[in-house]
């Protein structure tokens, strides 16, 4: 069987132009040419994230972004809250067990939400943890978090939010700045359109004070953001930055956010949550239930339990040999529960949708009480 059509969680297919930045030859990492280039996809990211503060671009996945903004905000022997809306964020603690942090657990039901008052009380009752960790879009279970709500929360007890966007910058509204976003983590493979392997991270401006107040985490060179802001600044135009980089993903990543600010956020935006609303339609319409309610659904993955008589892992396996189309299985607690579809670049499109839901409403008719 060829290559399968992608329409997991990330990475995805990814539009032509952007293969082509990627298949380009390979540049220094340090010098006038770099330089440029790297400021333009910086620019670009702060453009989206609706920052005017410092965004770093770390070799590296997602989680590479999350470890250093944890453990630039948290000493060992400190405390962290983490809000666990499912596998994903649930990551956050191991990060912070790795630096010897302790970590306050707000554990949600999966397919819910934190809310503003629960996360709150929660840090009313451990005013040790100076640091909250959550996350945006919750790729286990296709939660979406109100991110700006949260965020005024944390900001009104005079925490840092560390916020894991993952899954969710570049198809929902991030404002880093204006939602009081301490830090924000996200990857170039998911909602960015671009290849794996480049982890943004922007830093607002308050943020600094707070991370500079701490002293010192002593948790290392690549992962300590304050070791990127002096490369940034101290050598802003040769070498702004503390280790060779992946350039042709750069420049992927370049391409890619190029289209998403031409095409206007606002609109990208509405696409993305008609495109999900789609989904979600279409599934509910052939006997699929999502597990995440309309009014927090996210932008960019839909986690689906099937009908009765349909096993989850079987879906998955049944669209793979029908339509060539790769699908994401349950992770953790929801393993065999449900199956999940991403709906990010090209898999929003009718070319996608259309192979995968003929499987889907097959499937559902064939085991359907006669």
């Amino acid at each position: 069987m060829s290559r399968p059509r992608l329409m997991i969680p990330g990475p995805i297919d990814l539009e032509p132009e952007v293969l082509e930045a990627l298949g380009g030859q390979v540049i220094p990492h340090y010098g006038d040419a770099w330089v440029a280039a790297y400021r333009h996809v910086r620019q670009n990211l702060l453009a989206i994230g609706e920052s005017k503060g410092d965004v770093f671009v770390l070799a590296g996945t997602g989680i590479v972004g999350i470890d250093a903004a944890i453990g630039t905000a948290v000493p060992t022997g400190g405390h962290l809250i983490v809000v666990d809306n499912g596998f994903f964020s649930g990551r956050m603690c191991e990060v912070a067990e790795g630096y010897g942090i302790t970590t306050r657990v707000l554990r949600t039901e999966r397919g819910e939400p934190v809310r503003p008052e629960q996360l709150t009380a929660f840090m009313q009752a451990h005013p040790e943890a100076r640091v909250v960790g959550l996350t945006h879009g919750e790729t286990a279970t296709g939660v979406l978090n109100d991110l700006e709500s949260l965020g005024s929360a944390v900001a009104d007890a005079g925490r840092l939010l560390i916020v894991d966007a993952v899954s969710t910058f570049g198809a929902a509204r991030v404002a880093v700045d204006a939602w009081d976003i301490g830090v924000c983590c996200t990857a170039s493979q998911k909602a960015l359109e671009s290849p794996p392997g480049a982890a943004p991270v922007i830093v607002s401006p308050k943020a600094w004070d707070f991370l500079d107040s701490g002293g010192a985490a002593n948790h290392g060179l690549y992962s300590d953001l304050r070791v990127w802001r002096r490369y940034a600044t101290e050598m802003a135009e040769f070498h702004p930055q503390p280790a060779t980089m992946p350039v042709n993903i750069i420049a992927a990543l370049s391409v890619a956010t190029d289209r998403i600010l031409a095409e206007g956020l606002d609109e990208r935006y509405r696409r993305y949550r008609e495109a999900a609303a789609r989904v979600r339609a279409r599934a509910r319409a052939a006997g699929y239930a999502p597990l995440a309610a309309d009014e927090w659904a996210s932008p960019t993955v839909t986690a689906l339990r099937p009908p009765p008589g349909l096993e989850a892992d079987d879906v998955v396996a049944a669209v793979r040999e029908q339509a060539n189309i790769q699908l994401g299985s349950g992770i953790a607690e929801l393993a065999g529960q449900v199956f999940r579809v991403g709906h990010m670049g090209l898999s929003t499109t009718d070319a996608y949708l259309d192979d995968l839901f003929g499987v889907l409403e097959s499937l559902s008719s064939a085991s359907a009480p006669s």
